[in-house]
């Protein structure tokens, strides 16, 4: 009994530490880079001609104007805050997925905007 109750303090004290597994830095650093290729594969595509197909997005950018990317960065960093305060498989695999989603979104804006 006792040593669960140690092991579940150990638990909670390095909950605080947010560098617990190397897969997290990893994964939230993937977030991030996608994100930023993301935001200026999307103005390049747009600067070509093309238009947003996501209508949630293209709503954020007809209210932000320019400064459409602030949300969709914002949200970039809750997954991150996500990632690095529940480093679990799950967390990753989830993230993992949407992260290569997202690199295949940015390969085609890329493509769209004739810059591969």
């Amino acid at each position: 009994m006792l040593d669960r109750a140690w092991s579940y303090g150990k638990d909670i004290a390095t909950r605080g530490n947010i560098c617990v597994s190397p897969w997290a830095g990893f994964v939230a650093a993937a977030v991030i880079i996608v994100g930023i290729l993301d935001v200026i594969s999307t103005n390049a595509g747009l600067i070509a001609g093309a238009v947003e197909a996501n209508p949630l997005m293209a709503l954020t950018q007809d209210v932000f104007g320019w400064w459409w990317f602030a949300p969709k960065m914002a949200l970039q960093l809750i997954t991150v805050a996500i990632v690095l305060m529940h480093p679990k498989r799950a967390v990753f695999a989830c993230v993992g997925a949407v992260v290569a989603f997202n690199a295949y979104v940015v390969l085609n804006n890329f493509s769209l905007a004739g810059a591969i």
